[in-house]
């Protein structure tokens, strides 16, 4: 547990399987009517460290009788590393859980969760798969995925939050004014929290101190993602981005320009290799490869995803277009 701006501290969960199930930040707005901003894994182990961390910090306050009285409990996105833990934190804190409507609907039960994380490889991968075999692995994938977010990340539905609140207003946090917006490209259901008078904004996931953010089918958007950190960037006083993962970014100008500078870069390398393969054309799968010659699988599939989604977006700019055939969609540019 650290304090990393007055009255704000983060307590950070372990991870394990590198990416797949990152370090997690859960930060505490303490004082008299405070908040928690995430909500972590759904494990008991990480569940249990949170309580600890959360109970001595209380103790902390107790001690030279300040305020601490944490009520609240808002994720930022309905990806699995920052819901689970809702449930079980509010058994044991008793705090109500805030959401959208967007991340209501979202992890209201399994089937609208599947919805919001099952690909179509065709329509979402650039991929075709033909026969029954195709088919049975697709349905087995989608199981095993089910089964993998609850054994890794322990995450449990939420049916019943006890409010529903605006993804674009202001909420009130220990007697100051806190704005929060909607900030989609990473996940349609993002939000971020900001404080114009302190200079301090939670990202979530959108902005990383060194990391890039992950971005793939089905529910991610680069150009929704540009717009955001383009959004981010215009605000009028930032001095401290909170992220979900890493440590603070005490930089926010210069790294939203190395953000955007990125996305930017990788869009170009695409549409080079598109007008480098113009006569006979190019699949995503190729794009990959060519992008990292020396990958491997694990690589080319977590990467794919970026690349679909810059095709997705250079075919609604009407930059590229593609072509099915009976083994494989090509893209080609539009000259």
């Amino acid at each position: 547990m650290k304090e990393v701006a007055p009255n704000i501290y983060v307590i950070k969960e372990k991870g394990s399987f590198g990416a797949i199930k990152p370090p997690e930040n859960i930060y505490i707005l303490a004082g008299e009517d405070g908040l928690i901003f995430d909500a972590g894994y759904g494990k008991k182990r990480a569940v249990n460290f949170f309580i600890k961390q959360f109970k001595k910090l209380e103790k902390e306050y107790q001690k030279v009788n300040k305020p601490f009285n944490i009520n609240r409990i808002l994720p930022s996105h309905c990806h699995p590393d920052h819901f689970s833990g809702l449930k079980k934190i509010r058994e044991k804190l008793n705090v109500r859980i805030l959401l959208t409507e967007r991340m209501a609907s979202a992890i209201k039960n399994e089937e609208n969760f599947r919805k919001s994380f099952l690909a179509d490889l065709k329509e979402d991968y650039y991929e075709i798969k033909k026969g029954f075999k195709a088919k049975i692995k697709s349905y087995l994938q989608s199981k095993i995925s089910s089964f993998f977010y609850k054994r890794i990340y322990g995450f449990s539905f939420i049916p019943d939050p006890d409010e529903i609140i605006n993804e674009d207003g202001y909420i009130i946090i220990n007697n100051e004014k806190w704005k929060i917006f909607p900030s989609p490209g990473h996940s349609p259901d993002h939000i971020s929290l900001y404080n114009e008078e302190k200079g301090i904004l939670f990202s979530g996931d959108n902005v990383l101190r060194s990391i890039t953010t992950w971005l793939g089918p089905p529910n991610c958007d680069i150009e929704d993602y540009i717009n955001t950190i383009k959004t981010i960037k215009s605000l009028p006083k930032l001095e401290l981005i909170l992220p979900a993962h890493g440590s603070p970014v005490t930089n926010p100008r210069d790294r939203l320009d190395e953000i955007l500078e990125h996305r930017k870069e990788r869009t170009n390398q695409v549409l080079d290799i598109i007008k480098n393969n113009s006569n006979n054309g190019v699949t995503a799968g190729e794009i990959v490869k060519q992008l990292y010659p020396n990958g491997g699988k694990f690589t080319h599939q977590i990467a794919r995803g970026w690349v679909c989604l810059t095709l997705k977006m250079l075919e609604r700019q009407s930059i590229v277009y593609k072509k099915e055939d009976v083994n494989a969609i090509k893209f080609y540019p539009i000259k």
